[in-house]
C-alpha cells in the first residue's frame, strides 16, 4: 500500500495524471515473486532438490494470490464491482482451488495406479491443459487452479505415487518446459516495450524505482 501511495505521488509530481487505483493493480501485477534467479543460485550451490521445489511452489502459489487480488481490483476499476471488498468476494469464489485440489486428486489416483514414466508424464501435461481448459469452463481462476493441481502432485504425488525413474524423467520434461516459457515470456515483454512511446516523464518514472533502492 506505501509503495502504491508513493508511486501515485511520484506520478502526479511527473504529471503523470494515474488514478491511485491504476498504481494498486499496478502494484498487484508485479508483487509475485520471480524464484528464477534464486533456484539458479540454489542450482550452483548443490541445494537439496526439495528446498527448489518448495520455492517454486510458494512463487506459483503467490502468482495465483496475486492474479485474484489483481482481477479484484480491475472489476473495480473497470466498474463491474461495487467496491474492493464485492469485488475480492467475487474472486475468491470464482479461485478455482478446489477445482484444484479435485483435479489433483484425481491425476494422483491415476499416477498411482500405473507404473510407466511416459504415462505418468502425459497424465501430468493432461491435468495441465484439461484442467485449464475445465476451469475456463467453469469460469473460475484457471492458474490458481492449475497451481492448487500441481501443488497436490508435486509433494504428495511425488513422494507416494511416483517410482524414482518416474520422478527423474518428469523433472526433466517440466524443467525444459519451464525454460520455454520463459524464454517467450521475455521475448513477449521485450516486444511490448517496442510499443511504448518514450517521454522523459516515462523515462523518470521507469527509473525511479531503481533510485529509490539505491538510495535505501
Amino acid at each position: 500500500m506505501s509503495s502504491s501511495k508513493f508511486s501515485w505521488l511520484a506520478f502526479q509530481a511527473l504529471d503523470l495524471h494515474l488514478r491511485f487505483l491504476h498504481c494498486l493493480v499496478l502494484g498487484a501485477l508485479i508483487s509475485p515473486t520471480d524464484p528464477i534467479a534464486v533456484i539458479g543460485i540454489l542450482k550452483t550451490l548443490g541445494a537439496p532438490k526439495d528446498l527448489e521445489t518448495k520455492i517454486a511452489g510458494e512463487a506459483l502459489f503467490n502468482d495465483g494470490v496475486g492474479i485474484v487480488v489483481f482481477l479484484g481490483l480491475l472489476g473495480v476499476l473497470g466498474g463491474r464491482e461495487r467496491s474492493s471488498i464485492s469485488g475480492f468476494a467475487s474472486c475468491r469464489r470464482r479461485s478455482g482451488a478446489s477445482l484444484g485440489f479435485a483435479l489433483g486428486w484425481a491425476a494422483y489416483a491415476m499416477i498411482k495406479s500405473v507404473d510407466d514414466y511416459q504415462v505418468e508424464i502425459l497424465l501430468s501435461l493432461g491435468l495441465v491443459m484439461g484442467g485449464y481448459s475445465l476451469a475456463q469452463r467453469r469460469h473460475v481462476s484457471r492458474p490458481l487452479a492449475t497451481v492448487v493441481a500441481g501443488l497436490l502432485i508435486g509433494t504428495y504425488g511425488r513422494s507416494f505415487a511416483m517410482s524414482d525413474q518416474t520422478r527423474a524423467h518428469l523433472d526433466t520434461f517440466w524443467e525444459l518446459v519451464d525454460e520455454l516459457m520463459n524464454v517467450v515470456l521475455f521475448v513477449l515483454i521485450g516486444l511490448e516495450v517496442l510499443l511504448i512511446t518514450l517521454t522523459l516523464p516515462r523515462l523518470a518514472a521507469a527509473l525511479m524505482p531503481r533510485a529509490v533502492r539505491e538510495g535505501s
